[in-house]
């Protein structure tokens, strides 16, 4: 869980509009699993398990960050060289800072009974990056209490300072207090020192955070090693429960991750954005070990409750690296906030994904070369080779043209359009496929520059691939095919601050149409403009898609820069789904799993300059 207890820093720089970790997941390298976090003074921290045979989980490593975009590798900050009783299985470490010291918690020997060696331990350290050593000399918890095998331990400090342990394997979940020491356990009112919460379904994996005077227990469910393992939660208005299950929050995302489970959180400092920190592993490993670490935003409903969370596919590339991508011949790197790519015969790479229905963007350049470059989806079978694998690929060259073929170990093309396109320049592509239709766009994200149908291959990973020329990848994201669903926002009723002129009112923003020019558009050049649309009931919605000026005909510097979506069941409690502060583009898509009656758009800042009017062409509400 997050604690905020040291010495004030720099303000976080939390990025505090990001619906995932937008330059990648994993964020960071490696095998590790059951992450845990906390925010000391200005840096986040997290403290995973390392992912290896028990025998081999013999030490501890961390990642700090100052703003959860580029991670510091601390290795061993702790080894059972340090702690005279632990030998392997080292899990799940739970930091914490009080006293002046740094606290970590964790979990060694894998114990199967009381006359086993080992269980739950504390290690304490001067800085946040250890050295830790053992406190005590022994398991601060090395017995079986109430069925609870003593594993996977969180602790959270309440408001009123009393610091609490929620911990069990084996099906069962305790909570204990801790001293003010932090090193001993003290005892609850009725005289017990252990209370069993145990909520339904649970298994493994506790984890409490606090939010709006409400205590939330998260837990894993599922096996460790297989697809189903997933994250459940409870609330309460006690620290102790009772702890009713509401629902699954976490699930495996059969076109993304598997097994993903064992979660912390991550409150960004002074706002009310948070992410799910946890583990998963990519769909082509089989090994149970091989986990990686993820973030996602976690969402909340006015009512308090957890939206479903969904892992989002995205990368921006400003890490400098490209963890979670597998390059195929040609040579690739992540540089200058690009995935670079030099000139081959057909070098590719590609994500672990597998996508079926699907709309996928990226900023796509050819630097250097007579040849293409572009975007390959639906791939199998990847292996080094001009053509070797099947799927598709859509790609752009200066010999003046957009190309879409299909692949199976040669190529064939299915269409191609003439364009003009320059050496060096930047062009926002889009695939979007669903079923067999397949639709190419480039630039215009409203009109496709190639549509066809084709059903030879309908699931695969994505990826990026260069023909005879050398190119770079930004930008990237996959999620729910752009058009697809029903736009409930269609010809409902819309009011908003005074528009522009009488012909650009509100309703113009949700008539279905993008045509151009001042007769269709929602237009206000009043500080703070909104839009609101009235769904008529209560609405499940699974994206928003906001049409800026750009979209319309008009300079790109008119879109939209900065702007939040909200949802009302009632017009007057609001729950902030969408924030946005620096858009550049000409549609823009906001994949959301929740619901709401109304929709609010809010917008900070309407465009790229000094113009001082907003535009909106269509705002649309997929369920």
């Amino acid at each position: 869980m997050l604690l905020l207890l040291t010495p004030a820093g720099p303000a976080l720089a939390g990025p505090a509009d990001q619906t995932t970790a937008e330059s990648g997941n994993p964020f960071t390298d490696g095998w590790y699993a059951d992450p845990d976090v906390a925010v000391y003074g200005s840096t986040y921290w997290v403290f995973p398990t390392t992912s290896k045979t028990y025998g081999e989980q013999t030490y501890l490593d961390a990642f700090s960050s100052t703003d959860l975009v580029n991670w510091t590798k601390h290795p061993n900050v702790l080894t059972t060289a340090r702690v005279s009783w632990a030998s392997y299985a080292m899990w799940a470490p739970a930091p914490v800072y009080r006293n002046g010291r740094y606290y970590l918690y964790f979990a060694a020997n894998d114990i199967q009974n009381n006359s086993a060696l080992g269980g739950i331990g504390v290690a304490v350290a001067d800085q946040p990056q250890g050295p830790y050593s053992d406190a005590l000399g022994r398991p601060l918890i090395g017995q079986f209490h109430n069925g609870a095998q003593p594993i996977d331990q969180d602790v959270f400090i309440d408001d009123d300072g009393q610091a609490y342990m929620y911990y069990g394997g084996w099906g069962h979940a305790n909570v204990v207090k801790l001293n003010a020491d932090m090193i001993s356990l003290g005892t609850f009112s009725d005289g017990s020192t252990y209370k069993e919460i145990t909520p339904s379904g649970y298994v493994e994996g506790s984890q409490m955070f606090k939010r709006n005077g409400k205590y939330y227990l998260m837990w894993s469910e599922g096996g460790w090693t297989g697809p189903d393992y997933s994250v459940s939660y409870a609330m309460s208005t006690s620290p102790t429960g009772p702890f009713t299950r509401l629902a699954k929050v976490l699930a495996q995302d059969p076109a993304v991750a598997r097994g993903s489970g064992h979660n912390s959180v991550i409150n960004v400092p002074g706002t009310d954005v948070w992410y799910i920190v946890y583990h998963r592993r990519p769909l082509s490993e089989t090994d149970g070990n091989h986990r990686q670490l993820a973030y996602d935003r976690m969402y909340f409903n006015a009512d308090g409750t957890i939206q479903p969370v969904t892992m989002r596919v995205k990368d921006d590339f400003n890490d400098g690296n490209a963890l979670g991508w597998h390059a195929y011949g040609g040579s690739f790197a992540a540089s200058g906030g690009r995935y670079q790519a030099g000139s081959s015969l057909g070098g590719k790479a590609l994500l672990d994904t597998n996508f079926a229905d699907f709309s996928y963007d990226a900023d796509v350049t050819v630097t250097s070369g007579g040849g293409d470059a572009g975007l390959i989806f639906r791939v199998k079978q990847p292996a080094v080779g001009t053509d070797s694998y099947t799927g598709y690929y859509a790609g752009i060259s200066p010999a003046g043209r957009v190309v879409l073929g299909r692949v199976n170990n040669n190529w064939t093309q299915l269409q191609a359009t003439a364009m003009t396109v320059t050496v060096g320049t930047t062009y926002r592509m889009r695939v979007t496929a669903v079923g067999p239709s397949i639709k190419v766009y480039v630039g215009d994200l409203a009109t496709p520059k190639i549509a066809v149908t084709d059903a030879t291959f309908a699931s695969g990973a994505n990826g990026v691939r260069v023909f005879n020329a050398a190119g770079a990848f930004d930008n990237m994201a996959i999620g729910p095919a752009v058009g697809t669903g029903t736009n409930l926002a269609l010809n409902r009723p819309a009011t908003g601050t005074t528009p522009c002129v009488a012909t650009e009112g509100p309703e113009k923003a949700v008539n279905g149409t993008v045509n151009g020019g001042n007769t269709d558009k929602f237009c206000s050049a009043v500080a703070g403009a909104w839009l609101r649309v009235d769904l008529g009931a209560t609405r499940a919605i699974t994206r928003f898609e906001v049409a800026h000026a750009q979209a319309g005909g008009e300079s790109a510097s008119f879109n939209t820069r900065a702007y939040t979506i909200s949802v009302s069941n009632d017009g007057t409690t609001w729950t902030q789904a969408v924030a946005v502060t620096n858009n550049t583009t000409a549609t823009t898509l906001h994949p959301v799993a929740l619901s709401g009656r109304y929709v609010r758009l809010n917008i900070t800042t309407p465009t790229q300059t000094t113009e001082i009017a907003t535009r909106i062409y269509e705002l649309r509400v997929f369920g």
